[in-house]
């Protein structure tokens, strides 16, 4: 049942509903090309498109998660806020990409081109690339303590160099341009393109952290906001203690979006 801080939230016009898409809409899986959204979620983004503007904000750049999710009508934002498209976009000259990563390009690619040459025993660690720099998942690696200190001695010294930042996430190390731009920063744009006066967020994982916190900074601002964590066994303790409700695991997101758009539907059936 959907408490009445979160009803107030819906009931404001315009309202935005953002997701996290990784251990938020889908379940965690093996490696990043695995992904799939929870069964039925498909549905319901397409129909809430009815009643709030719905966006996916991830770290995956937006054509990777694009290729995953393939719904018309709502908004990608990848790469923590340093790619955007408006829709489901058609090809790369949909994608817009800040001005100020630019020159973050080629040096992020390059540190990636060195995790793969001298990882390349360790079948375990993924490279994802992105726009601007990338993802390196260590999940499937057989000593996962291991690899992480592996890639952190390997990196930390060239990343230095290179003017690029190392971040991490649950068995992820993230490579990153130096700029202002993440999760808070971005749902902050997307409220203010849409002049939203209701958002909605959901997402599990520390760099969600920055998008959570930015939920009473909006209320402060007189924009209703409602942050929902979705708990599972590693969750960080930070975003636990932040968040307006906790769900556990992704099918309690899933049936916490049912109800959301139930309570939608209803109301706009009793306009």
């Amino acid at each position: 049942m959907l408490n009445k801080e979160l009803q107030h939230v819906l009931t404001q016009r315009p309202l935005g509903l953002v997701f996290d898409f990784d251990g938020t809409l889908s379940e965690i899986a093996p490696t990043p090309s695995e992904a799939r959204l929870y069964a039925g979620v498909a549905d319901l983004l397409t129909d809430l498109q009815h009643y709030a503007e719905v966006a996916i904000l991830t770290g995956r750049a937006v054509a990777d998660g694009a290729d995953l999710i393939n719904l018309k009508g709502m908004a990608y934002i990848g790469t923590h806020g340093l790619e955007w498209s408006e829709d489901l976009p058609a090809g790369p000259e949909h994608i817009q990409l800040i001005a100020e990563a630019q020159p973050y390009i080629e040096p992020g690619q390059r540190l990636l081109d060195l995790v793969q040459r001298e990882t390349q025993d360790d079948p375990g660690i993924i490279v994802q690339r992105k726009s601007v720099g990338g993802s390196i998942h260590y999940r499937q690696s057989a000593d996962p303590i291991k690899a992480r200190q592996l890639l952190f001695d390997l990196l930390t010294e060239p990343a230095r160099q290179e003017g690029m930042l190392l971040g991490e996430g649950k068995l992820v190390v993230e490579v990153l341009a130096p700029l202002k731009v993440n999760k808070g920063e971005a749902l902050r744009r997307f409220v203010q393109r849409k002049q939203l006066r209701g958002v909605i967020f959901a997402g599990d994982d520390r760099t969600d952290l920055y998008a959570i916190r930015e939920i009473p900074q909006l209320r402060q601002e007189g924009i209703e906001g409602h942050a929902i964590v979705v708990q599972h066994a590693d969750t960080p303790s930070e975003l636990l203690e932040r968040a307006d409700e906790i769900v556990l695991e992704v099918h309690g997101m899933v049936e916490r979006l049912k109800e959301i758009h139930r309570y939608l539907a209803t109301m706009h059936n009793n306009a």
